[in-house]
């Protein structure tokens, strides 16, 4: 590999990092639909829920959990909502679908 190629490859995945961050940045505006449809002043965001979710995985005490392993899940589990919005229950959308979005939301985070 040429240090052309490898700077070009840095470069490369500097964007794609960059990008990656945007992305999740952007959870920080999307309220919880759940919160929105039962008229909650100032609901959390989707990015104040894996935060707290998060959280809560870190002082799990129960020494047979994966605390690393929940703390992980908790802070990845709704990343896709940023493609495909947090799609609730009352959208009568199924959870078939609802996984097929957040599958192909992947490709683009």
């Amino acid at each position: 590999q040429t240090a052309m190629a490898a700077t070009m490859q840095t470069a490369t995945g500097m964007s794609n990092m960059l990008q990656f961050m945007k992305f999740i940045g952007q959870l920080k505006r999307l309220p919880r639909t759940g919160w929105v449809y039962r008229n909650v002043k100032n609901p959390e965001s989707v990015s104040d829920h894996m935060y707290r979710m998060a959280m809560m995985s870190l002082t799990i005490t129960d020494p047979t959990v994966d605390k690393d392993r929940c703390v992980k899940m908790a802070l990845v589990h709704d990343m896709a909502e940023c493609i495909v919005g947090d799609i609730a229950p009352a959208d009568n959308i199924s959870k078939a679908e609802k996984h097929r979005r957040e599958e192909a939301s992947v490709s683009h985070i």
